[in-house]
């Protein structure tokens, strides 16, 4: 029998690796869903780092005990007036069922808290405003007759927002915004934490949410009644990170560095002295990135409350950045804008 000579060999079905196309730019208009998406794809895995900061915040095991001991001094009883005597045995048996109990209702409580109220309001918060529309908040356009347009060159702030693409996929993104004037929260009402939890319970055990629990309040500060400020105005020569994202499973791959970079190349090209950014306490590995990697100090810790929510500014010198970083950068990175 003759030899096939169409048989396939190694040689001929190895299917050369494709070397992927990185390209780091400035946002268009086209790429915002993706931007939209990725911002709410990477705020899930943040849920567990919030109840992270509530496991290791006292107030909170203080609570949890208090509770967990007037269920031990209470329920027994309670089951002894009920149906009588008991055996010791029995009562044994049962504290451990409620220990259990409450420990699953204790993280329960934790991961409803997190997930529902603090997680989805900040990502409510940053829909509603700057990522709302990107081209009116970072890059100096405005709107005349109902069509945007770009300001002139003499109104313009050196705001501006990267995205991360990786075979035309968006895979990353970050902002340097530089507010000259105060904006207040574009929000009409905002949400009213309890009853988030509320209805976020009797939703998790498919029970009708009452009307009242969806009604939210008006989107005020208490002492002076003007609306809530998203961003106050900053000093001269100084500008904010934001929006620093990565895809979760490339953040070990050095993409976030990469966006570090250019926000800090650009503040360099146009006169920035300062960067700031701030951190929440779902953020740990951004604030072991910009201390070890980049030499951001930190600036001041606001605690929000006593569970464990907090908010850390960082900040860094433009210019002993680009000393210690900028040969680097600029041998690793095609500049772009």
């Amino acid at each position: 029998m003759a030899k096939n000579k169409n048989k396939p060999t190694k040689a001929n079905t190895e299917v050369p690796s494709a070397t992927p196309k990185v390209v780091l730019r400035t946002y268009r208009d086209t790429d915002y869903e993706q931007v939209e998406y990725l911002f709410r794809s990477t705020q899930v895995p943040l849920v567990y780092e919030s109840i992270r900061s509530k496991i290791w915040a006292l107030p909170t095991w203080i609570v949890w005990f208090i509770v967990y001991s007037a269920l031990l001094l209470i329920a027994p009883k309670i089951i002894t007036a009920l149906i009588g005597q008991v055996p010791e045995w029995a009562i044994i048996v049962f504290k451990i069922f409620l220990t259990f109990c409450w420990a699953v209702a204790g993280f329960a409580t934790l991961f409803i808290a997190s997930d529902r109220v603090e997680i989805q309001n900040r990502i409510d918060e940053a829909l509603a405003n700057d990522l709302y529309d990107l081209d009116l908040y970072y890059l100096n356009y405005t709107i005349e007759d109902g069509k945007k347009v770009r300001k002139p060159e003499n109104e313009q702030e050196p705001s501006h927002f990267w995205v991360l693409s990786i075979d035309d996929e968006i895979c990353g993104m970050i902002g340097l915004s530089c507010n000259a004037q105060e904006l207040e929260d574009r929000r009409e009402t905002v949400p009213v934490p309890w009853k988030q939890f509320a209805a976020a319970v009797l939703e998790l055990f498919r029970l009708p949410v009452p009307t009242f629990l969806e009604k939210q309040r008006a989107n005020k500060n208490a002492r002076d009644g003007k609306r809530r400020i998203f961003a106050h105005p900053q000093i001269p020569k100084t500008a904010a990170i934001t929006r620093w994202t990565v895809r979760s499973d490339l953040q070990a791959c050095g993409f976030s560095t990469l966006l570090i970079n250019r926000a800090m190349t650009w503040a360099d090209e146009h006169g920035i002295n300062r960067v700031y950014a701030m951190t929440n306490e779902c953020c740990m590995a951004a604030e072991q990135i910009l201390v070890k990697r980049h030499g951001f100090a930190i600036m001041k810790r606001y605690n929000l409350n006593f569970f464990g929510e907090y908010n850390k500014l960082f900040a860094c010198r433009v210019k002993e950045w680009i000393e210690k970083n900028g040969d680097k950068t600029r041998a690793a990175f095609k500049k772009s804008q």
